[in-house]
Order: structure tokens, then C-alpha cells, then sequence
């Protein structure tokens, strides 16, 4: 991607793409960026919202002691169609960058710092999938990949945002255009002052070739721990044995910590099974969800290895929630986020 074309976009994408900091920003005195990480990553995925947010949507996080908190502004494709639609008047205000740059202000007013995570969204397919047919389609896939990574760069650098994520659960791009990750990667640290991870899946980070130019180890962390309807967390101590030393000895090896760019399950019967299933209709059950998330931090949380993670999800609550609620990833208003609140809680800065 060295090409005269590459060169041109990324001119006029860090010239031209200036945030519209509006009224939800408007007397906010932004801080630098502090260089220093907190002890642990006390993290909130915060799903984007529909409509201009208030400041005080920020409160909640702060009640589970929350120090860093995910934007998702997301973007979408169709099935190996190298178009990638984003930055749309049809996309949520979260999801675009005057709701971005707007929650990026609040976030650092309330004393939180703040992790941007672009993230493609595919209706029908698995973008770790993503594949293309010729040359021609890979690089007009490339070129529209790299104009929404640095939509959301320049924001993120220009509102000191304190961390960037290079892209979410992208395997078959990575290894079929490994030449393009390392000149994205470079690129992208030459410009950007923040600190770089990637987020990749469960059962490939290993196979991502870049982590030592990148801070921190990402990856979703819907790892299958137990076929039981309410595990213990005993039991699910147990099946997080054989995933700590592979993440341990790539720590040692890259010199990066591991950070969950995604942990979470939904509260629901096996909610351990599959926890990347986000269609399973098993019922309700609070019990195993609070099980599975104090087996997470009661296995890694105080390892030297493991840098901290973000809980996947949380809604602002003036959001009225979908009938999927009660069964959905989110610990709020759940026995969960009592298990995450005293966790959290330990390692505040």
C-alpha cells in the first residue's frame, strides 16, 4: 500500500476528516493524553447509542469502577463485497464522528480513559471469513479498510483518545495480506501517540504475526469453558487451565500483556458452551452469567501476563432495551455486575 493512491487518501483523510465536537461537548475542557496506563484495564464496551448521549450516561460506568471505557463505531459490508459502508446520516449518532468524538470528550470529563475499537459488521458471514476473488476486489477492499481505520484515527489522535484498535476479528485478511497489516500498522504508529492493539478471536491470536508492533495483546475472549446449564465456578476455573499457559507464554515471548478486547457471556442457560453464540434461545439465567464472569477474573485478573479487558456490553440507560435483555451479553442490572463492580473495585487507579 505504498501506492501514489494510499498516499493521497491518508492526506486527505487526516485533513479533511475534523470532528463536529456539538452541544453534548460544549463547555468541556479536554485533558492531555496521560502516557500512563492504569494497573488494571477496568473496561466497558459501551454500545453506540441512537441519539445524542448525556454526559450522565458515563455515571453507571463509573458505579462498577470502570477506568477505560470501548467506543464501537461500526461499520458494514455484504457477504465478499469489498464496499465497506460507514460514516452514513442512516448510522446511529454513536456509531459516527460527531457521536464519537462527543463520547470521547465525556469519557475523559469523567475521569475514564478511552479505547476506540472499529469494528465491521456482516449480516450472514463471519468476517474473520473475509475473502475476495482477484487482486482488483483485495485492493479496492483495502483502500475503503483504510479510509474508515483513518476516519477514526484522526479523531482518536485529535481528541487524545488513550488507545486504538487496528480492526476486530479480521483472520483471513491478516494472513492473506500480511504486506498491508505492516504498513497499516506502521503507518498508523507514525501517526498516532496513543497505544495500538488488534483484537482477534478466541482460537487464532496466535496466528496474528504483528503483535510486537502493536502494545498489547488483544484478543475476544469467548473462550468454550464448560457443556454445563449453571457451572460452578469451580468447574469453570477448571476449563480455564488449558487457555492461561498458551496466553502466558506468548506474553513472555512478544513482551506485550493480554488484554481481553471482549470478554462477557450472555445470562443464559450453558452460557459457557459457545459463548460467542450470541442466537442460542437457552433461557434466562443470572446464576451461570455470574458464575462464568467470577471464574474470568478469579483466573487471570492479577497475573502478571494480563493487562485487564472490557466487558461486552453496556447500554446507556436512558436506552429503552429490545425484549433480548434479559438474555443478552450485558451484566447491567444483573448479579454479574456485583461480581465485576468488586473485581473492578481492587484495582482502581
Amino acid at each position: 500500500m505504498k501506492s501514489l493512491t494510499f498516499c493521497l487518501l491518508l492526506s486527505w483523510l487526516v485533513s479533511a476528516c475534523v470532528p463536529s465536537t456539538t452541544s453534548s461537548t460544549s463547555g468541556i475542557s479536554l485533558p492531555q493524553r496521560n502516557e500512563m496506563q492504569p494497573s488494571r484495564i477496568n473496561g466497558i464496551s459501551l454500545t453506540a447509542s441512537p441519539a445524542p448521549m448525556e454526559s450522565v450516561a458515563f455515571d453507571s460506568l463509573k458505579q462498577v469502577h470502570a477506568n477505560y471505557v470501548c467506543l464501537l463505531p461500526f461499520a458494514f459490508m455484504r457477504s465478499n463485497e469489498p464496499k465497506i459502508y460507514f460514516n452514513s446520516k442512516h448510522q446511529w449518532w454513536g456509531e459516527r464522528p460527531e457521536g464519537v468524538a462527543a463520547c470521547i470528550a465525556m469519557a475523559h470529563h469523567a475521569g475514564m480513559k478511552v479505547m476506540v475499537k472499529p469494528q465491521i459488521w456482516m449480516h450472514d458471514h463471519f468476517t474473520g471469513d473475509i475473502q475476495f476473488r482477484d487482486e482488483a476486489q483485495w485492493k479496492e477492499f483495502e483502500e475503503n479498510y483504510t479510509a474508515y481505520i483513518f476516519s477514526l484515527l484522526h479523531i482518536s489522535d485529535s481528541m487524545k483518545a488513550d488507545m486504538f484498535c487496528l480492526g476486530t476479528e479480521l483472520d483471513s485478511f491478516v494472513k492473506i495480506r500480511p504486506q498491508y497489516w505492516e504498513h497499516l500498522i506502521d503507518t498508523v504508529r507514525s501517526i498516532y501517540s496513543g497505544k495500538l492493539t488488534y483484537a482477534e478471536n478466541w482460537d487464532c491470536y496466535h496466528d496474528f504475526p504483528f503483535w510486537q508492533k502493536l502494545d498489547y495483546i488483544g484478543i475476544n475472549a469467548y473462550f468454550p469453558l464448560s457443556d454445563e446449564a449453571t457451572p460452578t465456578t469451580e468447574s469453570l476455573k477448571s476449563g480455564w487451565k488449558k487457555y492461561c499457559e498458551p496466553m502466558q507464554e506468548l506474553s513472555v515471548k512478544t513482551g506485550r500483556q493480554i488484554l481481553f478486547t471482549e470478554f462477557g457471556y450472555r445470562s443464559i442457560d450453558y452460557c459457557a458452551r459457545q459463548p460467542w453464540n450470541a442466537y442460542d434461545s437457552s433461557p434466562k439465567n443470572y446464576e451461570a452469567q455470574r458464575n462464568a464472569y467470577e471464574s474470568l477474573f478469579s483466573t487471570c485478573w492479577n497475573e502478571s501476563w494480563f493487562a485487564g479487558g472490557f466487558s461486552w456490553k453496556w447500554f446507556d440507560e436512558r436506552t429503552e432495551p429490545d425484549v433480548s435483555f434479559e438474555t443478552d451479553y450485558t451484566p447491567q442490572g444483573k448479579p454479574a455486575a456485583s461480581v465485576l463492580r468488586s473485581w473492578y473495585a481492587k484495582s482502581v487507579n
